[in-house]
């Protein structure tokens, strides 16, 4: 039997390489409270960067440990799951989910202290979802609305929490802010869903014989598919309308330069949806819409 580092468990279980897609919404948030709100408060935003990384940790853990489960259960052997395939125990997984969570939970409630409740009210909600997702007798993860959930949570909530954190003591204080954090989070929350749905679509025939029936279980492949090339479209035209409410600068309109490449990797993935192969594509749509939206965005702050 193989041995892993504790570093290797560590990072197999939590997936340390995915934080990118929390910090990325997070940060678009923080430009856009620098360039409309005109205000950034540096200690508090890393504070709660911080605890956003540790939830988005602990949320990925407890679906490895609940997959395990699943797993098990149905007698299923797979590359994916995780806990078996490096040899974690679940009361080590257990241990780390819990410290995760509860430097999370410790750095919001102090946060929400100091800056407002409205930080502990999101705080509350994305932790109902991150446990709903993969945990309780009807986990969210099972049904057709793991996508949206994924979408919200991470693309809107951290895009939210990143404006919040830096505008909060802004006067006179903008009561529709939630509403336009709603549309400078729409290319991320397309972008992250579209994570989730191909993923759901490479793994369907496996998923229903551990009781997940997703989005494709229900719509088809061919129709999966045709959503996931439609939030992109709805990606951009987000990102459009942006620019045209003046909440980023005009220079964001560069980040439409992507388009030829999401169009290209997205094109391949639709033509043979494989997780091995083609998913990465998926991921790397991601880093090209909201990094480059991240620094059109910086360049038009500077200049």
């Amino acid at each position: 039997m193989k041995k892993y580092s504790t570093l290797q468990k560590f990072n197999a279980l939590v997936q340390i390489q995915t934080i990118i897609i929390s910090a990325l919404p997070y940060i678009i948030g923080s430009v856009m409270a620098s360039y409309y709100y005109h205000n950034f408060n540096l200690v508090y935003s890393l504070w709660l960067f911080l605890a956003v990384i540790c939830f988005h940790l602990a949320v990925n853990g407890h679906n490895q440990y609940t997959d395990y489960a699943r797993y098990k259960q149905n007698h299923i052997t797979s590359y994916n799951n995780i806990l078996e395939k490096f040899n974690i125990t679940k009361s080590w997984a257990r241990k780390i989910i819990i410290i995760l969570t509860l430097i999370s939970a410790i750095i919001g409630i102090i946060l929400s202290i100091k800056v407002g409740w409205i930080i502990l009210l999101i705080g509350i909600l994305s932790y109902l979802i991150g446990y709903c997702y993969s945990g309780g007798p009807y986990p969210i993860l099972k049904t057709p609305f793991g996508e949206p959930a994924s979408g919200i949570t991470m693309g809107y909530n951290i895009t939210f929490l990143g404006l919040y954190i830096n505008m909060y003591n802004v006067h006179p204080f903008d009561n529709f802010f939630w509403a336009k954090a709603i549309i400078v989070a729409g290319p991320a929350i397309f972008v992250i869903a579209n994570v989730m749905l191909a993923n759901n679509i490479c793994d369907v025939a496996e998923d229903v014989k551990i009781g997940r029936k997703t989005l494709p279980y229900y719509t088809g492949r061919k129709t999966a598919l045709t959503i996931l090339c439609c939030y992109y479209v709805l990606a951009y035209i987000f990102l459009i309308l942006v620019i045209v409410l003046k909440y980023l600068p005009v220079i964001t309109l560069g980040s439409l330069l992507t388009i030829p490449l999401v169009y290209h990797t997205t094109k391949t993935f639709v033509k043979n949806p494989h997780k091995e192969s083609t998913f990465t594509g998926i991921l790397v749509n991601v880093l090209l819409v909201l990094i480059s939206e991240i620094i059109f965005s910086l360049v038009g702050l500077a200049i």
